[in-house]
């Protein structure tokens, strides 16, 4: 995006802290879910503050997911480095409470990588974290829990896909539904599905004809239509922002708003209604507190994920600080 046309279209107010040097930072927030008598069922809203979760020296925290293996709870997420201006995937195991454990690197590449979707098929683990600044769709499998990963698979795609999330599993095959950007302006956004399922074999080679190139692995990844007539063309808030999740008997999928001029600027759930989808609340920056951080300083949330304990939030704010990023205790 044309830097000069986001600075004018920016608050006033925002444009001049950012003239004076402050910056934009993620921290990864968490807090226990709201249960009892008269608490509000709606994700993200009302109820107790969110507590930053330690960082690392040099790095912001987004895309928090979560993942459960043998009783324990792991968060995934984006560790960018500042310096590097390029994103690895880190983890870190959450008690019930909130409590962090350390942060430990899990999977870097050559290239950014965030929002690391983890999760178990057939008897593994996988990952499948954004790769789109390498035009790909990456296929990991777990070797050594939490941080030994390997590749079975790229799968290069036309234009950048993001933010990846299941909506179908199958002993057969894996329903992905993704975001595509737009090539110009990635703030525009359309959802794409894909199937990823074990390669089928090449069919018997009939006379007079050439053979049938072999798999180039052992998956395939299917392109679909985009994922219903909502979407079929781009927009502003046709981005995932976390795994589906039930409220009562209601499947909802968090997604995330941009502007024209901003992105990852609030969260708005969707409920399933026939063959659409429907808002069911949103999550503003004003409306979602974090201890550590002045409410005035919160310009963005763009991710969320829950269990049955806990509810996990990233935040966009601004900072004086230039380097340190968020090693809050």
């Amino acid at each position: 995006m044309n830097q000069l046309y986001r600075a004018l279209h920016m608050p006033p107010r925002r444009l001049l802290r950012k003239v004076m040097g402050e910056k934009e930072i993620y921290t990864v927030a968490v807090r226990r879910r709201p249960e009892g008598a008269g608490t509000d069922p709606l994700p993200a809203l009302g109820a107790e503050p969110y507590r930053q979760l330690p960082g690392r020296e040099g790095f912001w925290y987004a895309d928090p997911l979560l993942f459960h293996k043998d009783g324990g709870r792991w968060l995934f997420a984006e560790a960018m480095d500042r310096a590097a201006g390029k994103g690895r995937i880190e983890v870190c195991e959450l008690a019930a409470d909130g409590t962090a454990g350390p942060w430990q690197t899990a999977l870097e590449e050559a290239f950014h990588l965030s929002f690391p979707m983890v999760f178990s098929w057939n008897d593994a683990i996988w990952m499948i974290p954004e790769s789109g600044a390498d035009h790909s769709l990456r296929l990991y499998r777990c070797r050594e829990f939490p941080t030994g990963w390997e590749l079975v698979q790229r799968f290069a795609v036309d234009g950048e896909l993001c933010d990846a999330i299941l909506v179908d599993r199958t002993p057969e095959a894996l329903t992905l539904l993704c975001s595509e950007t737009k090539p110009d302006n990635q703030l525009f956004v359309r959802y794409r599905r894909c199937t990823l399922r074990r390669a089928a074999a090449p069919g018997p080679q009939l006379p007079g004809t050439e053979p049938a190139p072999a798999p180039e692995g052992p998956f395939e990844l299917l392109p679909d239509e985009a994922f219903n007539l909502q979407h079929r063309t781009f927009d502003l808030t046709s981005r995932n922002a976390g795994p589906l999740f039930l409220l009562g008997e209601q499947v909802v999928r968090p997604t995330q708003v941009s502007t024209r001029v901003d992105y990852g600027v609030y969260l708005q759930f969707l409920v399933r209604r026939g063959h659409s989808e429907v808002p069911l609340c949103a999550a503003m920056p004003r409306a979602v507190q974090i201890e550590g951080l002045d409410p005035a300083d919160i310009i963005g949330i763009h991710t969320y994920c829950r269990d049955e304990a806990l509810e996990i939030i990233d935040a966009r704010y601004l900072t004086k600080d230039k380097a340190k990023g968020n090693p809050h205790p």
